[in-house]
C-alpha cells in the first residue's frame, strides 16, 4: 500500500512548512486522501473498501504524521466511526455507512463542550421531533467533513449519537482553534440551530457496552505522534546536512563528523524507532480485539493496557527527542526559516489530550490490583471530567 499512498504522502509533505506559515488548512489534501482511498482504507472489501488490517493502517497513519501531523488528527473522528461502524450490531446500519464511506464520505467530529462537566451529559439536546441544538468544541475535522457526529442529550434521560449533514441547515462550522500546535485541524466550534435530524441517525448511546473505542482514539494520537518523531528526525538530519561550519567544536569543522551532534542524532533516531515500535504493539493489540469480535472484558482490558501504556512511552519520548534535537546546532536551528520548534508544538498539543498522567494511573491500578480501565469510564459516567 506505500506504492499507492507514499506519492500521496510526499506531495503533502512539500507543503507542509508552508500551510503552517500561511495558516492555510489543508483542503486540497484531504481531497488527495480520499482521492486515494485513505478514508476506506479499513473498509472491508466486500463493502467497497480497502480491507487494511488495524497494524497495516497504522504505519500508514505514523507516515501521514510523518508528511503533516495535522491530517490523521483531523480525520481522527473519521477514523473512530469506521471502527464502531465496522462491529455496529445492526447488519443493515453497518452495511449503509460502510458503503458510503467506501464511496468517499467522510465523517468528522463535534463532541467535547465547553460548558458540560461530562462528555455523558452534554449540554446539546435533542428534543421531540428530532430537532437538534448545541455548542460544541474541539470539533477536529469537521470542517473537511460530508458528515458530522455529535452527542446529545434525550427528553426522555439518557444520552445519543447523532449524525448530521455538515451542510444541513442551522449547522455552522468556525475555524476558531487557537492552539500553539496542530493549528490546521479545524478543532474548533460547531453551532447546531435547530437542525433537523433523521431518525436513522440517532442512536442511543449504550453506556454499559463494552468497547475498545477509546483505545482505538489513543491510537490515531500515537501514529500521529510517531510520524511526529519520524519528521523530526528526517528535518534534524537535513539540518546538520546543510550546515557549512561547526562553530562548537573545531576539530570537526564539518557538524555531520562532530561526535556530538552524531550522539545527539543517535539518541533522537533511536527514540523515534522505539515510539514506532510501541505504537505497533499497540496497534497490534487492536487488532486482535477487532479478530475476536465480539472481543470479551479481559481482552478488552489488555487491548486498554497496552495502548495506554504505550501513551506515556510514546508521547514522553517524542516530546524529549523535539526538544533535543535543537542541540545539534546553535542559535541558527531556532530561526523561523527552519520552524524546527513546529515538532514540538504539535507533540506537545496532541500530548495534551487525555492526559498521560489520567493514562499512567489506569495502567498503574489494572497491574497492581488488576482493576479493569472500563471501571475508569464508570467515573466519568457519573459526570466527573471529559470522556475518553
Amino acid at each position: 500500500m506505500n506504492d499507492v499512498f507514499g506519492p500521496v504522502f510526499a506531495r503533502i509533505a512539500e507543503g507542509a512548512v508552508e500551510r503552517e506559515a500561511d495558516r492555510r488548512l489543508p483542503v486540497d489534501e484531504v481531497e488527495w486522501l480520499r482521492e486515494a482511498g485513505f478514508t476506506k482504507l479499513r473498509v472491508p472489501r466486500e463493502y467497497g473498501g480497502l480491507g487494511a488490517t488495524i497494524p497495516e493502517f497504522t504505519e500508514l497513519l505514523i507516515e501521514l504524521g510523518r508528511a503533516d501531523s495535522n491530517l490523521p488528527q483531523l480525520l481522527r473522528g473519521h477514523i473512530g466511526f469506521v471502527e464502531s461502524r465496522l462491529t455496529h450490531a445492526d447488519g443493515e446500519v453497518r452495511e449503509r455507512w460502510l458503503r458510503r464511506i467506501a464511496a468517499g464520505v467522510i465523517v468528522g467530529n463535534a463532541q467535547s463542550e465547553r460548558a458540560s462537566t461530562s462528555w455523558f451529559a452534554p449540554e446539546t439536546t435533542l428534543t421531540p421531533g428530532n430537532r437538534l441544538n448545541g455548542r460544541k468544541f474541539y470539533s477536529t475535522g469537521s470542517l473537511f467533513a460530508d458528515w458530522i457526529q455529535t452527542t446529545a442529550s434525550l427528553d426522555t434521560g439518557g444520552t445519543a449519537n447523532v449524525l448530521v449533514p455538515a451542510s444541513a441547515p442551522g449547522v455552522t462550522r468556525i475555524d476558531d482553534w487557537d492552539g500553539f500546535g496542530q493549528r490546521l485541524t479545524g478543532s474548533g466550534t460547531t453551532l447546531f440551530e435547530d437542525v433537523a435530524v433523521a431518525a436513522e441517525d440517532v442512536e442511543v448511546v449504550d453506556l454499559a457496552a463494552a468497547s475498545s473505542l477509546a483505545a482505538v482514539f489513543q491510537l490515531v494520537h500515537l501514529a500521529t505522534l510517531a510520524g511526529i518523531g519520524r519528521a523530526a528526525v528526517a528535518d534534524t538530519v537535513a539540518y546538520v546536512a546543510g550546515r557549512t561550519r561547526n562553530l562548537h567544536n573545531p576539530a570537526h569543522p564539518s557538524p555531520g563528523t562532530d561526535p556530538q551532534v552524531q550522539q545527539v542524532v543517535g539518541r533522537i533516531g533511536g527514540a523515534s524507532i522505539v515510539a514506532g515500535a510501541a505504537v505497533a504493539a499497540a496497534a497490534a493489540a487492536l487488532e486482535e480485539v477487532h479478530r475476536s469480535h465480539p472481543a470479551g472484558q479481559e481482552l478488552l482490558d489488555r487491548a486498554d493496557i497496552v495502548v495506554f501504556g504505550a501513551q506515556g512511552v510514546v508521547a514522553r519520548l517524542v516530546l524529549d527527542l523535539t526538544t533535543e534535537l535543537f542541540d545539534v546546532g546553535g542559535s541558527s536551528a531556532v530561526t523561523e526559516r527552519f520552524r524546527l520548534d513546529r515538532h514540538w508544538r504539535n507533540a506537545r498539543t496532541l500530548a495534551s489530550h487525555n492526559p498521560v498522567i489520567y493514562r499512567d494511573r489506569i495502567v498503574g491500578q489494572y497491574l497492581l490490583h488488576g482493576t479493569s480501565p472500563s471501571s475508569a469510564y464508570a467515573t466519568l459516567r457519573e459526570g466527573v471530567g471529559e470522556g475518553p
